[in-house]
């Protein structure tokens, strides 16, 4: 049987729908909180339903003004820059972006609203006709805001819990070294609170662990920190000279007074264990110990297994994996990062971070920089098209000895140095700027190309990158995930590729792991990428071979 076309348009015609009419579907919006409006140049909001965002903002409609400047002075200032500047980059038809922002009401409460546009007509580089709809996310932003709250404390007693432990660890440690003042973990346990709530309840119990909670939020005070870790333990982040006169104090905060409960007053047995935090490669194993209450109370120095280095060298159990970095605009393969790879008696393969740590303590690190070096030569001497970079450690660069050893190892590869990227971390770029530069220049009179990796995670300046001589820099992967929609993001990177342009210093990006941020990346000007979205690291290079004139193509 034949079926009537029916065409959308006579549909149109004779139904009522959002998509059909306007006014509906500035209406169906508005259920869902949102406010259709169009924009010219002058800024000046046009709302499809003005009565309705007045309304939502406790205005008198009347009196309500969209006009640029008076929608902007419900801004804070950082939102207001925020606004201009995702305004100006609306710079071609299809052009849109999202941003967040607090808008101050008719009665000075704060709303959140998502601001989401896009460019329909443009002239001279700049948009002369917006569209977009206001959403207000106020509702959503205070869930969102007791979720994270929850996700991070003890709703019992207030604390942090012990997800936020290893955070708290490392920036104490970095404190410690900054000042020079000691800084310990103390684990403190309520030593007889499981009796207490067997023989009352877990009321009683619960009244306990709140009441030491408020003891310890009253007496913390920055940068020192308390977490509740379960149950009846705590922990303490302090810096303090006197660990004795510390645990003193907790004991008298937590057990001088007992707790007056319904059973009468109740006092606390405080049973304590501490680990100093040294150096901050040491954090996290103090963290560990913390947790997993691998401390022995009145001891103060957890013991850990100890990483036979010699042993791991000797057994072949020190690997590479290869990972490709790409260019930004083509996605073709510029050269692979060699990392460093532990492999498990039982034929497994693992980061080898702890490996690293523990040479780092026992001064052999040296010793896996010249292992990473041996292990890449034979994937150079077969494959004339593969370039590799290679991580050297802050001790190979200040150990002389092992220097030159590296340098004399780099010299004797002649032509084939040019395919090699030397990275060094930016701590030491930023630590011995003198050092770094000394090295730099020496592996890059070989051909080598000179790299300062994680870039951004420390305080280096352009000024110590520039002493250096480095070919790139490595933007740090925290800067990097989630790019594509973080603003803020965004303009420190399109600030850190405007700066290296200027120094004639390429950029890469780390972490790229979803298409968004690739594109938002290339579009920012990032001259390359790494990260899971190109490729995982793998036990050898691996990537699709290009013809000689698309190669000339690429490096040029």
């Amino acid at each position: 049987m034949d079926v009537h076309h029916i065409p959308p348009a006579a549909i149109a015609r004779k139904t009522r729908s959002p998509l059909s009419e306007p006014a509906l579907l500035s209406d169906a919006l508005m259920l869902a909180g949102a406010f259709a409006f169009e924009m010219g140049e002058d800024g000046h909001l046009d709302p499809a339903n003005r009565d309705a965002l007045a309304h939502n903002l406790v205005e008198m409609p009347d009196m309500f003004s969209t006009a640029a400047s008076d929608w902007e002075a419900r801004l804070g200032p950082d939102d207001v820059r925020a606004r201009r500047a995702a305004l100006s980059r609306l710079t071609f038809v299809g052009a849109r972006y999202k941003l967040d922002y607090v808008v101050r009401d008719g009665m000075g409460e704060h709303r959140h609203f998502r601001e989401i546009a896009e460019a329909m007509a443009c002239a001279d580089g700049r948009a002369t006709l917006i569209r977009g709809v206001l959403l207000d996310r106020t509702g959503e932003a205070s869930r969102n805001a007791a979720i994270a709250w929850r996700a991070r404390h003890d709703p019992l007693t207030r604390l942090p819990n012990r997800s936020c432990l290893d955070a708290a660890a490392v920036q104490l440690s970095a404190l410690s070294i900054r000042t020079g003042v000691p800084a310990y973990l103390l684990r403190v346990r309520i030593g007889n609170w499981r009796r207490y709530v067997d023989t009352y309840g877990e009321e009683i119990g619960d009244q306990l662990l709140g009441e030491v909670g408020h003891r310890l939020r009253a007496a913390s005070l920055a940068p020192d920190m308390a977490f509740r870790l379960g149950g009846a333990d705590f922990a303490i982040g302090s810096l303090t000279g006197d660990l004795e006169d510390l645990a003193t104090s907790l004991e008298i905060l937590l057990g001088g007074q007992p707790v007056h409960t319904a059973m009468g007053a109740l006092p606390l047995d405080i049973d304590i264990a501490s680990v100093r935090l040294g150096a901050l490669r040491d954090a996290l194993d103090a963290t560990r110990a913390v947790l997993e209450d691998d401390l022995d109370y009145g001891s103060r120095t957890p013991q850990s297994q100890p990483i036979d280095i010699d042993q791991l060298l000797r057994d072949d159990r020190i690997t590479l994996a290869f990972q490709p970095i790409v260019h930004a605009k083509t996605g073709a393969l510029h050269h692979y990062e060699c990392l460093l790879r532990l492999r498990l008696p039982d034929g497994r393969i693992e980061s080898a971070y702890k490996v690293i740590l523990a040479a780092e303590q026992s001064g052999q690190v040296t010793q896996l920089d010249r292992r990473a070096l041996d292990l890449a030569l034979p994937f150079l001497k077969d494959d004339g098209d593969v370039r590799l970079a290679l991580n050297v450690s802050a001790g190979t660069i200040a150990d002389e000895a092992a220097s030159a050893a590296y340098i004399a190892s780099l010299t004797a590869l002649g032509s084939d140095a040019a395919r090699i990227t030397i990275e060094m971390t930016e701590t030491l770029a930023l630590d011995d700027p003198a050092l770094a530069s000394s090295f730099a220049a020496a592996v890059r009179a070989l051909g080598c190309a000179f790299a300062v990796d994680d870039f951004g995670s420390g305080h280096t300046s352009f000024r110590n990158l520039l002493a250096v001589e480095a070919d790139s820099i490595k933007i740090d992967g925290s800067l990097v995930a989630g790019v594509a929609t973080d603003e803020n993001k965004q303009a420190f990177i399109r600030m850190m590729v405007d700066l290296a342009a200027t120094f004639s210093v390429q950029t890469v990006a780390e972490m790229v792991e979803d298409h968004a941020d690739a594109i938002v990346l290339a579009r920012i000007g990032v001259d390359y990428l790494q990260g899971y979205y190109y490729g995982r690291p793998v036990p050898a290079p691996s990537w699709p071979r290009l013809s000689p004139d698309a190669k000339k193509t690429v490096e040029t």
